[in-house]
């Protein structure tokens, strides 16, 4: 990962971080340090003891780090009778990071031709196998969920409510939201967080001046937005190997039964231990600046509370919703909260289905939605439709997301077809009347309605499914197209001060 133009800029106009440290601390919110570390490889007995090394280096310093495991993982500890790393691994926390991980199909292999709720199910099925060994070695829940390489499927998210996962901390580029912390599908989001995402590969001493370089520049960018995550994601296989070991044997589709899995070629015992000294010297460079936090991935939720659901929608933040929505389908800043275009369009409609002559509702309670499932395959593009056919779809719609906890593929108004989208902007300014005093019109005119909230979902493009694991000219457009549907629920997460 390159320095982004923005990180050259702070490092310019800050000089030397060591002077100007305490400055900045001074006036920001603190800075919070995730390490995780996906600890996957499960065919080279020496990334046990690489893995139990490093939670010693973060417990030796009263530190705790976050543990992604593998299923498989956690199996074959037990089977070669590692409760030593397993315990050591237990002072930490622990996340979770997929049944098999490389062997295939992985889960954008098995999702990518599915729909949202067989997805969703082929992830519990698959997925909660190795959850479920998880659970009862370590004797907990998973903190936090993320996929294996580049394998980023929509579907997951649905299953995660399921599993009680509350984040996803994991680093790709097929969803994202302003370099930060977000909500989607009513999960907590730690990804894509481009310049904030301060990995450097490789431990050699010019190695360890880059990584600590990233981290300054990810540290002045923090510190200019009034605090945050930075997340710093490492493997322990990496401090022994030279080769990953899912490379060596799952590259490009291979599939090979265990009988001719390869271990992967080790490091030498200098290069090994050079490697986690200068882990060392990232971590005491990081924990002694001024402001710095290292939380796990079970405490970042607590940080970023949904605050939509904290307390009803008010009169005024109804009369922004309204407004915003004639403009674009997309998430709504209340200031100290964000509701996501499907909680912004519950509110709508539940403001024009409660309306009666004389009596608006003050507020709104809210309730969660997933995005549709489908894309309507014909809906309508004009007219105009009677307040009162209105109103019965609003109440149809409020029923069906309290009900379901999903918002429809198509909104039926008097027998027509509409996308939600549509119906979002074709409500939005009969219920802005209502908010002011005004009574609606007799004859609601059809507005076609911008959904901008899908932009923050990358397109399909041979750039997202690089991970060297995926078969040759491997595409998902139909798992992509459900993920743009799904932006329904994206909205920025608000750090909590």
């Amino acid at each position: 990962m390159r320095f982004c133009s923005v990180c050259l800029i702070v490092l310019s106009a800050l000089g030397s971080f060591g002077s100007v440290n305490v400055a900045f601390a001074e006036k920001t919110a603190m800075i919070y340090i995730s390490f995780w570390f996906d600890t996957e490889d499960f065919i080279l007995p020496e990334a046990d003891d690489a893995a139990k090394r490093i939670a010693k280096i973060f417990s030796d310093r009263n530190i705790k780090a976050t543990f992604k495991m593998v299923g498989e993982k956690v199996r074959v500890l037990e089977e070669r009778g590692r409760d030593d790393v397993i315990l050591a691994l237990s002072r930490h926390d622990i996340g979770y990071h997929s049944t098999n991980h490389s062997i295939h199909p992985t889960p954008a292999e098995y999702c990518r031709h599915l729909d949202w709720h067989e997805g969703a199910e082929e992830f519990l099925r698959r997925e909660g196998v190795g959850l479920a060994t998880f659970q009862r070695v370590f004797g907990v829940n998973a903190s936090c969920y993320g996929q294996p390489g580049g394998s980023w499927t929509p579907q997951s998210y649905a299953a995660l409510r399921e599993m009680g996962i509350p984040l996803y901390l994991d680093e790709c580029g097929h969803v994202g939201l302003n370099n930060g912390p977000f909500w989607y599908c009513g999960i907590l989001n730690v990804l894509n967080m481009g310049p904030l995402a301060a990995r450097q590969s490789g431990w050699t001493d010019e190695d360890v001046k880059k990584a600590i370089a990233k981290f300054d520049a990810a540290y002045g960018i923090a510190a200019m937005k009034g605090g945050g995550i930075i997340s710093m994601c490492y493997h322990p296989c990496e401090f022994v190997h030279q080769a990953f070991w899912d490379a060596v044997n799952f590259s490009k589709g291979a599939n090979p039964p265990r009988s001719e899995w390869k271990k992967p070629p080790l490091k030498s015992p200098a290069e090994q231990e050079q490697a986690f000294k200068a882990l060392e010297s990232l971590l005491d460079h990081i924990v002694k600046q001024p402001g710095v936090r290292v939380v796990t991935a079970r405490e970042i939720p607590p940080l970023y509370p949904d605050r939509a659901y904290a307390y009803p929608l008010e009169r005024k933040d109804l009369v922004t919703i309204a407004g915003s929505m004639q403009r674009r389908i997309s998430y709504v800043d209340l200031g100290a909260r964000t509701v996501s275009a499907a909680e912004a369009l519950f509110a709508l409609a539940y403001v024009a289905a409660e309306s009666e002559p004389g009596y608006v509702p003050d507020y709104v309670d809210l309730a969660f939605g997933s995005g549709p499932a489908g894309t309507p395959e014909v809906c309508v593009v004009k007219g105009t439709f009677r307040w009162e056919a209105v109103q019965e779809t609003a109440r149809d719609l409020v029923y069906r997301i309290l009900d379901l906890q999903q918002m429809p593929t198509t909104v039926w108004v008097a027998g027509s077809p509409l996308r939600p989208e549509d119906f979002a902007a074709t409500i939005a300014g009969p219920v802005a009347a209502l908010l002011a005093g005004k009574t609606p019109p007799e004859n609601v005119r059809f507005v076609k309605g911008n959904f901008e909230a899908q932009k923050h979902v990358t397109d399909e493009n041979p750039g997202l499914w690089q991970w060297v694991i995926f078969p040759e000219g491997f595409e998902a457009p139909r798992m992509m197209r459900l993920a743009k549907l799904q932006a329904w629920t994206i909205k920025p997460a608000v750090l909590r001060k």
